[in-house]
């Protein structure tokens, strides 16, 4: 049984003491942590990974340049978080043992308008899907306040949109599209909702659509309201196109609890030292303003 503890703080899981390749790192958490708000219709780990998921991405950790030149060829990605985690599952649904990719980022038009496009046509086990993607970091006091550092990016309003996405494809637009494409008629909807819910010291109020079992950090307004416990601890402040995983790196890009309170706003990953010589993220901050 998964300990609570750790589902609710992702970075504590085991798997982060494997593997050592920042994009195989980056992808495993899109097939592996759990979902920050409840679509109705997400798809579970199991799917994702299939039997053979786990020694699939050890392998690739050991050799990671299939999935380095991949990605080699499709940057850059404009500091797009979205389209580099859209680009890291299309080579999984592409490679995978137990997947084919269909299409992805298929348009679906109207009288010549773009009605929206389809993250991914998939079969998993021979079984067809269409899945949406959304990676998401949200924080504040209240499930229905939650927002990303731009506030006009809120939990609330892409939890709806992400619905809406995910009829697309039975739309009759969606299915005719389909038919001209040669693609598999009645794809199941799904989702892969990754990203992060940072609250206050705290909080237990996890209302739906929340995931009361979704990666947790903590989430401040002034840098007087997070306790400085960890005595060894060094913070590092998270580039947009790394917050996937949990951070993994040397020494030299760290920086103390002093310099980290210069910082104004962002994503900070709190870290230890562990044997491999590495400061790996124990926790994570949204310092907002």
């Amino acid at each position: 049984m998964t300990d609570i503890r750790i589902s609710m703080n992702y970075a504590l899981d085991a798997l982060w003491w494997k593997l050592t390749s920042q994009p195989v790192r980056d992808l495993a958490s899109l097939l592996t942590a759990p979902p920050l708000w409840q679509s109705g219709c997400e798809l579970s780990v199991r799917e994702l990974l299939g039997e053979l998921g786990f020694r699939y991405l050890l392998a690739l950790d050991a050799d990671p340049a299939p999935l380095n030149e991949h990605l080699a060829q499709r940057a850059p990605f404009g500091h797009r978080l979205g389209i580099y985690a859209e680009e890291l599952l299309a080579f999984w649904f592409a490679n995978a043992p137990h997947a084919k990719l269909h299409a992805y980022n298929l348009p679906v038009f109207s009288d010549g308008q773009t009605l929206g496009a389809a993250d991914f046509v998939v079969s998993l086990n021979q079984q067809p899907y269409h899945i949406e993607l959304a990676c998401k970091y949200y924080g504040g006091n209240q499930v229905q306040n939650l927002r990303g550092l731009n506030p006009k990016d809120t939990l609330t309003d892409k939890a709806a949109k992400l619905v809406q996405q995910s009829q697309l494809l039975h739309t009759p637009q969606g299915k005719a599209t389909l038919a001209a494409q040669g693609l598999p008629e009645n794809p199941l909807p799904a989702s892969i909702v990754r990203g992060i819910g940072f609250f206050p010291h705290g909080f237990h109020a996890f209302e739906p659509p929340l995931n009361p079992y979704g990666w947790r950090g903590v989430y401040i307004q002034d840098w007087a309201e997070y306790g400085f416990e960890r005595q060894e601890a060094r913070y590092h402040l998270l580039d947009r196109m790394a917050y996937l995983a949990p951070a993994r790196v040397a020494e030299t890009e760290t920086l103390n609890a002093t310099e980290i309170r210069r910082i104004d706003q962002g994503l900070i990953a709190v870290l230890e030292l562990r044997p491999d010589g590495f400061w790996h993220e124990i926790e994570r901050i949204m310092k907002a303003v």
